[in-house]
């Protein structure tokens, strides 16, 4: 890990990605194919990634990613996640608020 990283950043942010996945899981999962859903959620974590620092990039920070400890061994708490939760759930009224079909503008930032 570059010397300049922000440990607690990476791991707030972690915690918080981590959190927001496994409610996705839970919302998208089938009974029957759950590993569908899951393919699906690293599939779009991989465009994420190829899109926001390119394959030259993502591919350094995936290879980086193991080597990155969290202060609970890459294992994230339900403590943990019940601190992240306001996060989680402005995230949610973020969402509600979204007119469906609406434009939404294609410059990165949240309205």
């Amino acid at each position: 890990m570059p010397m300049s990283a922000d440990v607690d950043t990476i791991e707030r942010t972690s915690i918080v990605a981590y959190t927001l996945l496994k409610e996705l899981h839970e919302v998208l999962a089938l009974p029957k194919a759950p590993d569908d859903v899951t393919l699906g959620i690293l599939m779009g974590l991989s465009m994420f990634l190829d899109d926001k620092v390119g394959p030259m990039r993502a591919k350094r920070l995936m290879s980086e990613a193991p080597t990155i400890v969290l202060k609970t061994d890459a294992h994230v708490t339900t403590e943990q996640m019940q601190r992240i939760m306001p996060v989680v759930r402005a995230f949610g009224d973020h969402l509600k608020e979204m007119k469906a079909g609406a434009e939404r503008p294609v410059d990165g930032k949240v309205a």
